[in-house]
């Protein structure tokens, strides 16, 4: 088995982040901006493009894939998910330690939403270092993957353990810990506040989105941002992929990152 990366993935429009400068500095956006792909992904897919379009605009940004197995090792975001937040928040700390910023922005795309919110929630000392954290279509309330989650439970809990023992032996942990009922699902659900003290969140949702509905990603927490892309473009239909690729998405993170959301 050929384990590489396909070619035709490597000649995609869509795939290629760029690399991690430690020594970029930015006296008009002082945070660096780290990065963090979705389900299945890599740093180098989807939300690689907005990473180019951030250092164009004068932010220093930073990708890993994270949440792989060794092989193959460009398929990330699939291991167990309170596992991999302690990877993304080692990642979190040599940003902030090798750029020597005072704060460290986030922006996750679907599971990397998730994880930008989870992370700083879980991991010590990370929310006193995030400023801002931005989530696209994040399953903060349990990911329905198109209503196959409702199947879980045809036979009550009993079934339920046998769909996350499938996920798991499939290699896929990080499907069954969003879904209802799985750990970080029931991380977030037990957690007197899911959104840090300090911390500026901000979930985008579409409700084009048929994966993860705009209800699942919201937070309804005092300072927390919901903002809907149709109520700033309504002509706009982008899904949950698009979420990572969409320009009006593009135009809301940079404005929530430089705080001028009108």
């Amino acid at each position: 088995i050929n384990w590489s990366l396909p070619d035709e993935l490597s000649r995609d429009p869509l795939f290629g982040a760029p690399d991690n400068d430690f020594s970029c500095r930015s006296e008009s956006h002082p945070n660096p901006v780290v990065m963090l792909h979705g389900l299945s992904l890599s740093r180098h897919i989807f939300l690689s493009q907005l990473q180019h379009k951030l250092n164009n605009a004068g932010y220093c940004t930073y990708s890993f894939t994270y949440g792989a197995h060794r092989i193959p090792s460009w398929v990330g975001g699939v291991r167990a998910m309170r596992d991999t937040a302690v990877e993304i928040a080692d990642f979190i700390r040599e940003v902030k330690e090798k750029t020597g910023a005072a704060k460290v922005d986030l922006i996750g795309h679907s599971e990397g939403g998730v994880q930008a919110i989870y992370v700083p929630m879980t991991q010590p000392g990370i929310a006193d270092i995030v400023d801002h954290n931005i989530a696209l279509g994040p399953a903060i309330h349990g990911a329905q993957y198109y209503g196959v989650t409702d199947l879980f439970y045809a036979g009550g809990e009993a079934t339920r353990r046998l769909a996350s023992l499938a996920l798991r032996v499939l290699g896929c942990p990080a499907c069954d810990d969003m879904a209802t009922g799985g750990n970080i699902f029931s991380d977030f659900k037990n957690a007197e506040r899911i959104v840090q003290p300090g911390n500026k969140a901000t979930i985008i949702v579409s409700t084009f989105d048929t994966l993860v509905a705009p209800e699942v990603s919201m937070i309804q927490e005092v300072g927390v941002r919901n903002l809907i892309v149709q109520d700033i473009c309504p002509d706009d239909k982008v899904g949950h992929g698009g979420l990572a690729t969409d320009q009006t998405v593009w135009d809301m993170i940079i404005n929530e990152l430089e705080e001028t959301p009108d």
